[in-house]
């Protein structure tokens, strides 16, 4: 007799969950922020990344973070320098110890930057010595910074605009639920594929269980980007969204969590962007305004028109059964 027999089949996984799990069960406990960041917060273990926290960062966090650095290290060079004595540096003058330290600041910049005026130069031993290493770092941190700023240029990034509201819209004879999605950058994108999965909540006997569905699109990929694209899951019998009310959605929860990749020309790399719409994003009974028009021979697309829409009817819908 096998061993095996007697032992329970695990239950299948559901590989639609996006690497969420199911046990994320908390009722308006969102996955994906709408700026494409997980909600999660990590916390008993921390590990420094500063190259990672560094290029990501925003460039105001990081010009103040260079402007900062390059403040303090003359700071502290010219601290040392006043240690050693103002008398061990020609040129420096003779007036309060403000000034004197005055001129070793801004010595220790023409040092680090190595551009070195001569207005003030060492002649003691100590002072040739830490002005040489000075020289040396400042070398090396602006070789860093030189890679730092290039990493940020290099970095292959999307700028996709996504739709404020996602729409429940009639669609040919029944319902749709859409978005809509443009490029802020004036570069070429191609090969622009698209994934919604749909996450909700169901209850049993007092307990929430988070279900995930994989949700068909009318149209999943475009093989250019030059303008808006409305991506659109019609609504039959298949869908989770089939013959649901305002009142049934609200009880569910339900988030609809969004996967854009397409290929850079610019960059040449692949780039992707994500977001989600919860119920609380959710306009039922609207659409979308016309983003673009033809004028003189061109297509002219209104960008700050992406979040415009038209509420077809405020009353209670329910999604045909």
């Amino acid at each position: 007799m096998s061993l095996f027999k007697s032992r329970n089949r695990p239950p299948q996984e559901d590989s639609n969950d996006l690497g969420f799990g199911s046990k994320l069960n908390a009722p308006g406990e969102r996955l994906l922020n709408q700026d494409g960041s997980f909600n999660v917060l990590r916390t008993g273990r921390w590990t420094w990344t500063p190259y990672q926290s560094i290029v990501e960062m925003p460039w105001s966090s990081f010009l103040m973070l260079m402007l900062g650095f390059y403040v303090l290290a003359n700071f502290v060079f010219a601290i040392l320098f006043y240690l050693i004595g103002p008398d061990q540096f020609n040129g420096v003058g003779e007036d309060s110890e403000m000034i004197k330290f005055a001129d070793l600041f801004f010595f220790s910049a023409q040092t680090l930057t190595t551009v070195g005026y001569g207005h003030i130069s060492p002649r003691g031993f100590w002072a040739s010595a830490l002005a040489s290493m000075e020289a040396l770092l400042g070398v090396m941190i602006f070789a860093l910074a030189t890679g730092l700023l290039f990493a940020r240029f290099s970095r292959p990034k999307s700028r996709i605009l996504f739709s404020k509201n996602a729409l429940i819209s009639p669609y040919h004879e029944g319902y749709a639920f859409m978005f809509r999605i443009a490029n802020l950058r004036n570069n070429s994108i191609i090969n622009l594929e698209a994934k919604v999965t749909m996450a909700w909540l169901e209850e049993s006997h007092g307990k929430y269980t988070r279900k995930f569905f994989a949700l068909p699109l009318a149209r999943e990929k475009v093989n250019l980007f030059p303008l808006n694209w409305t991506i659109v899951h019609p609504i039959d019998e298949n869908s989770p969204l089939y013959g649901k009310t305002n009142e049934a959605l609200e009880k569910m929860q339900p988030e609809f969590v969004i996967l854009i990749s397409g290929y850079d020309e610019t960059f040449a790399q692949n780039v992707h962007s994500k977001s989600s719409y919860t119920y609380k994003d959710l306009i039922c009974n609207g659409k979308f305004k016309p983003m673009y028009y033809e004028e003189d021979g061109h297509t002219v697309l209104q960008l700050d028109r992406i979040d415009e829409v038209e509420v077809l009817a405020a009353e209670n819908v329910a999604l045909p059964k």
